[in-house]
C-alpha cells in the first residue's frame, strides 16, 4: 500500500493493484491519519480492495478528528470510498504540501 497524498491509496497485492480515494475533508487534524490508514487495512485482512477500502475509511475519518485520536467504528464513512482496478497511470500527482 502507498499513499498518493490527496489522490488516495494505491495497493497491489496478491488479488491484483487498484487504486482508491476518499472524499475530500476540511481536516482537522492529519495527526494519525497514516495510522489510523494502516490500522484499518489490517483490521480488514491486509489485503484487497476490501482492506485498501477500510484503510481510506479509517484515514479520511482520522482526518475529521481533532489531534491523534484513533476513529471509531461510527467515525467511518466506507460508502463514500472509491475504489478502482483501472489504474489511472498517467494521474499527474500534487505537489507535497498542495492542497
Amino acid at each position: 500500500m502507498a499513499c498518493l497524498g490527496r489522490d488516495g491509496l494505491l495497493l497491489v497485492g496478491e488479488q491484483g493493484a487498484c487504486q482508491g480515494t476518499a472524499p475530500s475533508v476540511a481536516a482537522r487534524s492529519t495527526v494519525g491519519s497514516g495510522s489510523a490508514a494502516l490500522a484499518g487495512f489490517l483490521i480488514a485482512g491486509g489485503d484487497g480492495p476490501g482492506a485498501l477500502r477500510s484503510a481510506l475509511a479509517h484515514g479520511a475519518a482520522a482526518d475529521r478528528l481533532p489531534g491523534p485520536v484513533m476513529p471509531a467504528p461510527s467515525d467511518l464513512r466506507q460508502a463514500e470510498v472509491r475504489i478502482t482496478r483501472d489504474l489511472p497511470l498517467d494521474l499527474p500527482l500534487a505537489e507535497p504540501g498542495t492542497p
